[in-house]
């Protein structure tokens, strides 16, 4: 009897041992997915407008060679305007898609986020997409600055 409490405690161990291996094997794996976000904004770049501040992340899924563009633009000035930020992605053989956006803050210090995505392959290799900030008083834009590729990009 005690032989086989001691086989069964020693299958339940042996058990316990590989799924831990393969739930940490299966979490590297997932892991190697994705490249590492990088943070960009658009402050000191010909985008930037005072009182709007657009910034966010950009990675790339290895898997699926798709990258992903997180744009946050933020009410940065307690000024009763609002921030708006525009987005378009750079083609590799010259030119870019179509804007994105706009995306609008209203209030100081309040964000909109929203996060773009397209075929890595179809990129530009260095500045993958442009950003152009702008501030809007009662529905209008009374401020832009130009398309610019954000830093670090830049």
């Amino acid at each position: 009897m005690k032989r086989e409490n001691k086989q069964r405690i020693a299958r339940r161990w042996a058990l316990v041992a590989t799924s831990g291996t393969l739930a940490l094997s299966g979490l590297f794996a997932s892991a190697g997915t994705a490249q590492a976000a990088t943070a960009w904004n658009a402050t000191g770049t010909q985008a930037d407008v005072v009182g709007a501040w657009a910034h966010g992340d950009y990675w790339i899924d290895t898997r699926s060679y798709t990258s992903y563009a997180t744009v946050t633009i933020t009410d940065s000035k307690a000024d009763h305007a609002s921030a708006r930020v525009y987005f378009h992605w750079r083609w590799t053989w010259g030119g870019t898609s179509g804007d994105y956006g706009p995306l609008t803050a209203s209030g100081y210090q309040t964000e909109k986020t929203e996060t773009y995505h397209m075929d890595r392959d179809s990129l530009d290799t260095w500045q993958p997409f442009e950003v152009k900030e702008c501030r809007v008083d009662n529905g209008r834009e009374v401020e832009c600055g130009d398309w610019d590729v954000p830093k670090p990009y830049n």
